[in-house]
């Protein structure tokens, strides 16, 4: 795919002969590119004053086979950078930033920067973005790193100097340094920094790019680029820091991990649909006995029909007898009196068989709908099954048939990576439905035990809102509102755990702005919680049963404008009912758009 695009972009730079030799540069009038006189290793100025360094080298070679006369011009970087933005030298390269994509124009990515937190030995490790709260922090000025570290709280200290920054660092003064790789390992392994240690931080890496004000310059070196990394030219001069400068060289082990897991998960696949399959089958049976016990009972009803008709007509017989009797022996009135009641009676006993056979012959079909309901209940589940097992499993083996099939050397690294993280995506998709079906599974069964214990609710709120605070969509925040002295009761903290964060999640899926809220307190003997979001609201097909599990065809079915539902507010559902208590849902008329969710449970309050 990548050489067709590229004799493609070769095309197309014949077609519109543009090229480096009518840019205008001449011996006369060379081209300038600007670079920074202190930024080893790509671009500084030696011992000697000779512009050294990856980027010096690497622009050599790029204006030698564009035929374009040049020279450097040395400065420090903030003269360096507006130069190039101001247009006062011709070429320049910089880390790639959408705020100044307006003022001048860049290339394709020469190479990827990644960033690493540097910190000394024996302090805490794994800091993660989400550790780095109230963490002092220095780093060189970059608004999306900025951005992001005040963000999660990190104290911030903008610094001009790295070299120095690392060396206070070492002595003490901060408690971490962020940078890019290339930049720790060459300043520690230069200045013998010993007491400090790199590890990764999960940063979007950044694209390092020739920039220019001329659009010219820079569509001719974007297709001089392209046959410098078909020719491999890249790797020749940035091949010394490849391991700092590009991804992860993923290791043969890695993919033997990933072939073992997705082994594993077939195996659970496979194990879980003969468990269903099992299950289906028990469920037929079961729908098959009730069909034969709905005729047995439809031919009783008939019987009894029969012999409600015989009854009748037995009844007529005895009337017209006791008539027939009266008419002979007047003299027997009282006798003929009694056989008339007696006949009364038999009618009476008649009509009365007749309403049972009746209601029988409506029973009878009732259980002969319901047994029909079964089966199409199960077809429903079966399709519906099967179309969210195989999405991510055909996924799963395309990609990782891929990667086994094509050479290391056939997919860049960024490719090769997002194949990988494609795979892992849909494992973790695959799991999650997988253990859906298994809470369900378990709830549904009577195996789920529920172990009542001292829970202090209000901490237990507290985790649920930090954890879902960390996934939030930008622009959106969660409030928790709590009861003013507090709440402890006994509850079964897992179960509790799993029906309020499957909320919180789900309300954190819908909601792309504004406020989640999350309530609770205590009412009519029990808890109450409530889940109150900003989103698009409840779906009219859904709002009749959003908590049934396949009640009807239109239910949790798979179309193209719905991911993946998941099983997770049947679960929910079937929780609260094992509890003895109630869960809901209705439209969040409160903020005018948005649903809230809801769920009660009898619990003993111990405050």
């Amino acid at each position: 795919m990548e050489l067709r695009l590229i004799n493609i972009l070769l095309i197309i730079t014949f077609a519109l002969k543009v090229n480096a030799n009518n840019l205008g540069y001449s011996d006369s009038k060379p081209l300038v590119i600007g670079i920074d006189q202190d930024y080893p290793p790509l671009e500084y100025v030696d011992e000697k004053g000779k512009p050294s360094g990856a980027d010096v080298e690497f622009s050599k070679i790029l204006m030698k086979r564009m035929n374009i006369p040049f020279k450097f011009a040395p400065n420090k970087w903030g003269a360096i950078a507006n130069d190039i933005l101001g247009g006062k030298v011709d070429l320049g390269m910089m880390v790639y930033s959408p705020y100044r994509k307006d003022v001048t124009n860049y290339s394709r990515a020469v190479i990827r920067l990644y960033y690493q937190l540097v910190t000394r030995k024996g302090t805490k490790r794994n800091y993660g973005l989400r550790d780095m709260h109230n963490v002092e922090v220095a780093l060189m000025a970059s608004r999306p790193v900025r951005d992001t570290l005040q963000k999660i709280g990190a104290r911030l200290v903008i610094v001009d100097d790295l070299t120095k920054a690392m060396k206070e660092l070492s002595a003490g003064k901060y408690d971490a340094v962020v940078c890019y790789r290339y930049q720790a390992k060459y300043l520690i392994g230069k200045y013998k920094l010993r007491n400090l240690e790199q590890e990764e931080l999960t940063l979007t890496p950044r694209e390092y790019c020739y920039a220019s004000s001329n659009k010219k310059l820079i569509d001719a070196i974007d297709k001089e680029l392209d046959k410098m990394e078909e020719e491999g030219l890249m790797d020749d001069v940035y091949g010394h820091v490849a391991s700092t400068f590009n991804g992860i060289i993923i290791p043969r082990w890695v993919y033997m991990a990933i072939v073992a897991f997705v082994i594993v998960a077939l195996l659970a696949v496979i194990l879980n649909q003969m468990h269903n399959t099992r299950q289906l089958k028990k469920a037929l049976d079961t729908a098959r006995e009730n069909e034969e016990k709905a005729k047995a009972s439809e031919e009783k009803a008939h019987q009894s029909e029969e012999v409600a008709r015989a009854n009748a007509e037995k009844a007529r017989e005895n009337e017209a007898i006791a008539n027939a009797n009266a008419e002979k022996a007047r003299a027997s009135e009282a006798e003929a009196q009694r056989i008339a009641d007696v006949a009364r009676r038999n009618a009476k006993e008649a009509e009365h068989n007749a309403m049972v056979a009746s209601q029988n012959e409506a029973k009878a079909r009732e259980a002969a709908e319901a047994a029909r309901k079964s089966e199409e209940l199960k077809d429903i589940f079966l399709g519906n099954m099967s179309h969210s097992l195989r999405t991510p499993l055909n996924a799963i083996i395309g990609f990782s048939d891929l990667l086994m099939t094509m050479d290391d050397s056939a997919l860049p690294p960024e490719e090769r990576a997002n194949l990988l993280q494609l795979i892992n995506k849909n494992g973790l998709e695959l799991l999650h439905l997988i253990n859906e079906l298994l809470s369900l599974s378990e709830v549904e069964g009577d195996t789920q035990l529920f172990k009542r214990e001292v829970t202090d609710v209000d901490y237990e709120m507290g985790q649920y809102a930090s954890e879902i605070r960390m996934q939030l969509k930008e622009g959106v925040t969660l409030e928790v509102v709590e009861p003013i002295d507090g709440l402890r009761a006994l509850v079964d903290k897992k179960l509790m755990r799993i029906v309020t964060m499957h909320l919180l999640e789900n309300a954190m899926q819908h909601t792309t702005e504004g406020k989640i809220t999350l309530t609770y307190y205590l009412k009519e003997g029990g808890m109450y919680v409530e889940v109150k979001d900003m989103g698009e609201g409840l779906p009219e097909k859904l709002k009749q049963n959003i908590f049934g599990l396949l009640a009807d065809k239109n239910t949790y079915t798979h179309d193209e404008n719905q991911d993946n539902p998941g099983l997770g507010l049947s679960v929910c559902k079937a929780i609260i009912d094992r509890c003895n208590g109630k869960i809901g849902a209705r439209d969040n008329t409160e903020d005018g758009r948005g649903t809230i969710f809801w769920y009660w449970t009898p619990t003993e309050i111990l405050n």
